[in-house]
């Protein structure tokens, strides 16, 4: 259509969409704010942010030979922002991270204010092939800021700059002879072959989408933090280890077998200059696979896990997958190289994403004190199975996101409950 602005599409935006049948595709944010914020500011805040990021107010155009962004104006400001006063908050925060985007229609992201009596929920949801974790928080720090600046009258909009999404920006650095041995490296997803399934979408029920949480305390976390510190591994270390050990409880493996797990891997630690990234994908997956002893103990394991992922960082860790996608949805025409994406692409069974900490000092709403926060991943489809975890004022937040039954949700309890043990016997 002539006169309609259309955008790059990048290799992530796309690989993002062909994961639809394996789940939602959407990313999930609540902020829980110990008070109220001014409803008018918020919701100028969310159409301020389209004007910031057109991405966000766009739909995703299957093209015969090349896939593309294009600029939508149709939708109407109920479609990315609603407020609703309720006296079951919860309910309705529930009800509002089950739904979805329409990436073929747009926009991209919703936002929701809920409020009960003098507190408000703030729930955000933004299509996963629009932004990664890492960006979706920069997204909710920029909310905060607009909110921030219209509230106090210092808003302008060349304050806002907002970087490059290009996948291009990753390797840009690395020679001719860095590519070709980046290239020649063992592709992550060729390994992907876990056989193992986590007990959940049994039977022919009906199912529905639900995320479960389980939260670590301060104390507890600050504990992790002590050891993390005192013994040179990291939060993560300990937290995959954690999963590992509940797993193969869970799944009654013997000393003999080995579990693989993918873990998600932040690409941008290849950019130098980190203020020229945009609200973008730049996440790629590593894979781990650990062997445990009968009786070991959590830290022989920690020791496992810390050493196989030190041996990752020394091998690219994300680039491999990259530059063999990009080469493919470059080369062919889009539809077809989806078909060879698919045909080749093998989807975890098990796996885990860091999401990270979420910045209090950036996540600010004016004066208003916030209580909590937490982001969560895609709504995964049965057999499927996803634990993620985010980080906000010294507390974790773990999520599994499923469209599952009651069965599955019990049983989702009894692994939190495991992990949870395993974890408690570590910071004791």
């Amino acid at each position: 259509m002539k006169g309609v602005k259309r955008y790059r599409a990048e290799v992530w935006d796309k690989v993002q969409l062909c994961y639809k049948e394996y789940n939602d595709h959407q990313l999930h944010c609540v902020i829980y704010i110990n008070g109220i914020l001014d409803v008018e500011y918020i919701k100028q805040a969310v159409l301020l942010s389209i004007e910031l990021i057109p991405l966000l107010g766009s739909r995703f155009v299957k093209g015969k030979f090349r896939a593309y962004w294009e600029k939508v104006t149709s939708f109407s400001e109920n479609d990315v922002f609603t407020y609703k006063e309720s006296m079951k908050p919860n309910e309705e925060i529930n009800q509002f991270l089950i739904s979805k985007t329409n990436e073929l229609s747009g926009p991209q992201f919703m936002v929701k204010l809920i409020r009960n009596s003098n507190k408000d929920a703030l729930c955000v949801i933004i299509n996963h092939m629009v932004c990664d974790g890492a960006s979706f928080k920069e997204f909710i720090y920029l909310l905060s800021s607009l909110y921030t600046k219209l509230k106090d009258g210092t808003y302008n909009p060349y304050d806002y700059k907002i970087g490059s999404r290009s996948s291009k920006k990753i390797y840009s650095n690395f020679n001719l002879f860095e590519r070709m041995k980046i290239l020649l490296l063992t592709n992550e997803n060729s390994k992907n072959e876990n056989k193992y399934c986590f007990p959940i979408g049994k039977g022919q029920l009906m199912r529905e989408p639900f995320i479960l949480k389980y939260k670590l305390s301060q104390e507890r976390f600050c504990k992790l933090k002590e050891y993390s510190k005192k013994n040179s591994v990291t939060i993560n270390d300990i937290v995959v280890t954690a999963y590992f050990r509940a797993l193969y409880k869970i799944l009654n493996l013997g000393q003999s077998e080995s579990l693989t797990i993918p873990s998600m891997v932040d690409l941008r630690r290849y950019i130098p200059d980190k203020e020229t990234i945009g609200i973008c994908n730049h996440s790629s997956m590593i894979m781990f696979s650990i062997n445990m002893e009968p009786e070991e103990s959590f830290v022989t394991t920690l020791q496992k896990v810390n050493k196989e992922m030190l041996k990752k960082k020394e091998n690219y860790p994300g680039l491999n997958g990259l530059i063999v996608l990009n080469t493919l949805f470059k080369i062919l025409p889009f539809s077809m190289a989806v078909k060879q994406f698919k045909k080749h692409f093998v989807n975890p069974l098990i796996c885990i994403t860091n999401i990270g900490i979420i910045d209090s000092n950036k996540l600010v709403f004016d004066n208003t004190p916030l209580e909590d926060a937490f982001i969560t991943s895609s709504i995964k489809q049965p057999p499927y199975f996803q634990l993620a975890f985010s980080s906000f004022n010294s507390s974790i937040t773990f999520c599994v996101n499923l469209f599952g039954t009651e069965n599955d949700k019990e049983a989702i309890q009894s692994f939190y409950a495991i992990l949870d043990d395993e974890l408690i016997s570590f910071s004791k």
